[in-house]
């Protein structure tokens, strides 16, 4: 039973108020004092000693506190408080770059929330993977992992999650940004903040909905105000980080802070003001030194850097170059180092990871719902039923695209009626073949019955869905098939269509009325509708 000792009350009602700093002195008090009591009551104030530090952006002091209370909260069989912890200690590892740390934590905050089946915790611990992996200098990859994320929360009502996703997919785009600005493709940069500012207008009215969401709408406000001075809407951006300021001074959130006040050196920047942005951030610089801020310290070097060349202060500015380059190779050896400890590399991770999920949930399905068809192993209508309408969700929430191929084998009666129902159903096991050879794990594969097939091609606009089904469509007709039968002849035909709209009956029908064409022109063809009646 939980030990309700003063401080542990009081702790928690500070942190129903917002008060993180009192909440955080009396979480300590409570933790101390409850050394000697029973796991219970000692798991709850290292658990809420560990949130109030983390909302203080007390990186540090998060670390420790995480050690000491995620096996307790193991112990007593509060999983999704675990998740929580180690969350926390995965972010604040990656933003002092201890990598090691931090990938060690969120590999095992996924492990623990994906044994427990808890999905909104398995989403943010994919999040916090994310950060990491973006701190350690590969944004693509951190979006790749929130977006799935985000996948996850699809059908979850839960506002705080959303948010945390969305300004993460923020964070990933102005990393993004920060790698592409002094390269040769200065409309990609600009495209990623854009992408960046969307996500951040979408995820404030979520935060709107929370109770004591000071320092994290201020977070939000925040990346929102740097992508927008990128993007040289300077007067919203000051707006936003005045208010975002105002409330992490509130707080005595002192890391949310720098970065927020890096952020105002670039807007000084940004309007041409470059001897204002190097008092600022010079006052910055002083304040960061020692703090182990390594990635907010990073970006205010490069600031200055662009700060006193504009001023024609050369030193100066060759000063905070050589500052920045030695961070950045001090970046790269953690991130290299954290990676040979755990012996894979971040791309064989994530794919090893994402593909035995894939499998997991697919056997899960099929286990329990009867989603498979019985001669194929593909997906049946039920199987269609359940995962086509998530996945047109996900590609409407992300504005990405999604194709859909109706095929049809052609004359395939006369294979039945001349060689036999099992060289059908063996030519049908051999089109499921070739259709999983031509088609990524990520893709929707179904026998809707009989000789008819769909495929969901996910991200795929209707010029790379044309190109592989055309490829498919050879395949067919090029196969050896007298190892089915002497004088056996398959080809197929398909009818193309692409998502907007994201609606199942639009593009049923869409697919419906190319496979029909398809038929009429002479069959062994693949026909793109394009006009959706």
């Amino acid at each position: 039973m939980t030990s309700d000792i003063g401080p542990l009350q009081a702790a928690r009602a500070a942190l129903e108020a917002g008060n993180m700093h009192q909440a955080s002195l009396l979480a300590g008090a409570a933790f101390r004092a409850a050394a000697q009591a029973d796991d219970h009551g000692r798991a709850e104030a290292g658990y809420l000693l560990c949130m109030a530090q983390f909302r203080l952006g007390r990186w540090p002091a998060v670390l420790e506190s995480g050690e000491a209370s995620s096996p307790l909260l193991h112990r007593i069989g509060a999983i999704v408080r675990q998740v929580e912890v180690l969350r926390w200690v995965t972010i604040a590892a990656s933003e002092l770059g201890r990598f090691d740390l931090a990938l060690a934590s969120a590999n095992e905050s996924c492990r623990v929330a994906e044994a427990a089946g808890e999905r909104v915790p398995l989403a943010l611990s994919l999040m916090a993977l994310g950060v990491c992996i973006e701190r350690m200098g590969d944004p693509w990859q951190a979006h790749r992992l929130v977006e799935e994320a985000r996948v996850l929360l699809q059908g979850e009502n839960s506002p705080y999650a959303q948010s945390m996703i969305l300004n993460n997919l923020c964070a990933s785009y102005l990393g993004a940004f920060y790698l592409l600005r002094d390269g040769a493709a200065p409309a990609e940069a600009r495209a990623v903040l854009e992408k960046a500012v969307g996500h951040a207008r979408e995820a404030l009215p979520l935060m709107a909905q929370l109770p004591n969401n000071g320092i994290l709408s201020a977070i939000i406000e925040g990346n929102l105000a740097e992508s927008l001075v990128h993007l040289g809407q300077c007067d919203e951006a000051e707006q936003l980080l005045d208010r975002a300021l105002g409330r992490v001074n509130e707080q005595g959130n002192t890391s949310h802070g720098w970065r927020l006040r890096y952020a105002r050196g670039e807007l000084l920047l940004a309007r041409g003001d470059a001897a204002g942005a190097s008092r600022e951030l010079s006052a910055l610089w002083q304040d960061l030194d020692g703090s182990e801020q390594s990635n907010t310290l990073t970006r205010v070097h490069d600031a200055l850097y662009r700060s006193w060349r504009a001023l024609g202060v050369h030193a100066r500015a060759l000063a905070h170059l050589e500052g920045f380059e030695a961070l950045e190779r001090r970046r790269v050896v953690a991130q290299l180092q954290a990676q040979s400890r755990l012996f894979v590399t971040r791309v064989e991770a994530e794919r090893a990871r994402l593909e035995a999920q894939v499998e997991r949930l697919r056997a899960a399905e099929f286990e329990a719902d009867a989603q498979r068809d019985e001669l194929t192993g593909l997906g049946n209508r039920r199987h269609l039923e359940r995962r086509l309408p998530p996945l047109l969700a996900a590609a409407a929430a992300s504005g990405h695209p999604l194709s859909v191929a109706l095929v049809d084998l052609d004359h395939f009666k006369h294979v039945n009626d001349r060689h036999g129902h099992a060289a059908g159903d063996r030519v049908l096991t051999v089109i499921a073949d070739l259709l999983r050879a031509h088609t990524r794990a990520t893709d929707l594969l179904v026998r809707l019955g009989g000789e008819e097939f769909l495929i969901v091609f996910t991200d795929t606009d209707i010029h790379a869905a044309q190109e592989v089904s055309e490829r498919l469509r050879e395949r067919v007709e090029s196969h050896d098939w007298t190892h089915v039968a002497p004088g056996v002849v398959v080809t197929l035909s398909v009818g193309l269509t692409t998502a907007p709209p994201y609606d199942l009956a639009a593009l049923s029908h869409s697919a419906d009325l190319a496979l029909y064409r398809a038929k009429r022109a002479g069959r062994n063809r693949v026909v793109v509708c394009n006009d959706g009646g």
